[in-house]
């Protein structure tokens, strides 16, 4: 004869109790499947890519997650099927996506919500020309410069002049857009143009020699680890502090903003009021800075 032993559900409680335990050590040790989500921030990012026009998907896109600093975490390329994707634990990201072909103008998007996927319709993009020259060679000598291109609609776009000063900028989405162009031992100055369909020829840029040079001292246990400067709708990246100090040249006069950042977190604003040849700033309390606008 067999006996059955009756268990109580007061046992059951307390033995399910226990295999959960042993579920959650393990998932520590040894890493979850989904089915554990709950002990680990894990999300599936999708990124999709389609013509603007026809919505057909885009193959060979280069989608790159970023830091809002512009730190790089991750590059994929969308499949036939127009799609990217990857796992990603926690934090606010950047998503830009660009042609390697140059046919379509890049995009950038913040990204707050992983669960929903991100769908970039993406349209031909236009050119641009300009010759950039030197006030101090009586504007006549080229210059070697750095330019980007701010859009209104699309993403950063960044180019270098050639030896003899002139430089193309593809591909770049039409309407309204800022030139940041910088060049050694002179003042970094931002250019407003409107950009028509096909091809469009800027003319020559003429930059004076000087600006201001920006330094300062950063007070704290972990000071930020980049730092940028805004002005006139741009954003200049500063060198990343030696020893809390930091030094920046070739700033125009006029108002701007100092940011800085840790680890992709944003830790303060600073407003200030560029002018002379050199401008200390001091020693700068983060914390302080953070709340001072």
């Amino acid at each position: 004869m067999i006996q059955v032993t009756p268990v109580s559900s007061l046992s059951i409680s307390r033995w399910s109790s226990r295999v959960s335990l042993v579920a959650v050590f393990l998932c520590l040790v040894f890493g979850c499947e989904s089915r554990y989500s709950d002990y680990v921030e894990s999300s599936p990012l999708e990124v999709w890519a389609v013509r603007s026009d026809e919505e057909r998907p885009i193959a060979g896109v280069e989608v790159r997650a970023l830091l809002a600093s512009g730190k790089e975490l991750v590059s994929r390329y969308t499949g036939p099927d127009g799609q990217a994707r990857w796992e990603h634990v926690e934090g606010d990201l950047v998503v830009r996506v660009e042609d390697p072909e140059g046919r379509y103008f890049p995009q950038e998007r913040t990204v707050k919500d992983l669960k929903k996927p991100l769908l970039f319709k993406l349209s031909e993009g236009v050119s641009a020309s300009l010759d950039i020259r030197s006030a101090g060679d009586g504007g006549a000598g080229p210059l070697v410069a750095q330019v980007e291109v701010w859009p209104m609609d699309g993403a950063i776009v960044h180019g270098s002049t050639r030896p003899d000063g002139s430089v193309d900028l593809e591909p770049l989405p039409p309407g309204e857009v800022k030139l940041l162009i910088s060049a050694e031992g002179h003042v970094r100055t931002v250019l407003d143009f409107t950009l028509g369909e096909a091809e469009n020829e800027l003319g020559q840029v003429v930059l004076q020699p000087g600006g201001t040079t920006l330094k300062g001292r950063l007070r704290a246990e972990e000071p930020p680890t980049e730092l940028s400067f805004r002005f006139r709708g741009v954003s200049i990246k500063i060198p990343a502090p030696v020893r809390g100090s930091f030094e920046f040249t070739g700033l125009p006069a006029g108002k701007g903003t100092l940011v800085g950042w840790r680890d992709g977190r944003e830790l303060f604003r600073m407003p200030v009021d560029v002018s002379g040849p050199v401008q200390d700033l001091g020693e700068i309390d983060p914390e302080l800075a953070a709340v001072s606008e």
